[in-house]
């Protein structure tokens, strides 16, 4: 990672040499009002809130502008819910590539590549924390990345690494507001059913670094992949966090078909009774019936294994299927969401509705 902070420290020298046209500022973002019926058949699952409405608001504050060197640059905070910053991020561009500042943004893994859907939110992020895990993302804590210049390598090839000295939860350690260290020291998996809840990035090492290639070798054909790992504290008698994903994507005039795959072995120690191994599925379709309607169906499977045979390992399964409607800014939407084995429970199941009315500005 020293080349990647050596390679930042030079773009960034550089553009203390150089002065700037001045930057355009952006404002844009969506205002969504949802509406969300929520079932269950079992009494595992038994709602207290069986329906729900809501407004949910997300703008983004942009600027950029280009040097009289050539470079690029580009600025963002993010604001959602309370109003407050959500995340953000510094980046400059040059023949050379690119380098981001990102705070709690520019994640990496491809485990949601091969989930289509019609509404923009995927069966897993519909309505209902089913607690299902993918794969760690960077985008989780403040890193610093590199991607290569685009068009550099053959088939489309694209490539991009990002690194987070400390991966403790902290919104923006600006100059002025620097927080207390992070231990470092890493939490096994539990066996609760959520695999890991709170600070998961944190609970497994102190650093993360995270790696994505992607490719579109022929019309039509995306290809990509993710990986990711840990340094700091580690039990020596287990075994190290990991992870990764692989998807395909495949366009064919109106319609989009994609497939995919996700790994995660899960730090923890060799006697342990919880979580080893959380390996994903996903596929899914998506049409486009003409340029306003769009309708899609996807399936996410989830099974998380146990060190010991003994005990039972349980397979989380979400089915969507969605539909949206856009005319001007404006998006009607609505999907039919089952979740089986929620929380890695068996036979703990939830279905729901969601109708989204979005305004896009």
């Amino acid at each position: 990672m020293k080349n990647i902070i050596k390679f930042a420290v030079v773009l960034l020298s550089a553009l203390s040499f150089s002065f700037a046209n001045a930057g355009e500022l952006s404002v844009t973002g969506t205002a969504k009002a949802s509406y969300v019926i929520v079932g269950s058949g079992t009494a595992s699952a038994a709602q207290n809130a069986p329906k729900t409405l809501g407004v949910a608001n997300e703008f983004n504050l942009g600027a950029g502008g280009e040097l009289d060197n050539g470079m690029t640059w580009g600025y963002n905070i993010n604001i959602d819910g309370a109003t407050v910053q959500d995340d953000g991020g510094l980046w400059l561009s040059s023949s050379y590539g690119k380098v981001a500042i990102n705070i709690s943004q520019g994640g990496l893994e491809q485990s949601k590549f091969a989930a289509l859907t019609a509404t923009g939110n995927r069966g897993s992020d519909s309505g209902f924390a089913e607690d299902m895990f993918e794969e760690w993302s960077i985008g989780d804590a403040n890193n610093i990345a590199y991607s290569l210049p685009a068009g550099i390598l053959p088939f489309g090839i694209a490539a991009t690494v990002a690194y987070a000295p400390d991966t403790a939860d902290k919104p923006n350690n600006s100059v002025n507001a620097i927080n207390g260290i992070n231990s470092g020291i890493i939490t096994a998996a539990n066996d609760s059913g959520a695999v890991y809840t709170t600070g998961s990035i944190a609970n497994a090492g102190r650093t993360m670094t995270q790696y994505v290639v992607s490719a579109a070798p022929i019309d039509g054909l995306t290809v990509a992949a993710s990986y990711e790992d840990f340094g700091g504290a580690q039990d020596a008698t287990g075994q190290k966090g990991e992870g990764g994903s692989w998807g395909v994507k495949y366009a064919l005039g109106n319609a989009q078909l994609a497939y995919g795959k996700s790994y995660v072995a899960l730090p923890t120690a060799k006697t342990d009774t919880t979580y080893e191994t959380v390996l994903g599925t996903k596929y899914s379709a998506l049409i486009a019936v003409n340029d306003a309607l769009s309708v899609s169906y996807g399936v996410e499977k989830s099974e998380a294994t146990h060190m010991l045979a003994t005990t039972a390992d349980v397979e989380m399964e979400v089915t969507q299927i969605a539909a949206a409607y856009t005319t001007g800014g404006l998006t009607l939407a609505v999907s039919l969401n089952d979740y089986e084995n929620v929380s890695y429970t068996a036979n703990k199941d939830v279905k729901t509705t969601v109708f989204n009315v979005s305004m896009a500005f």
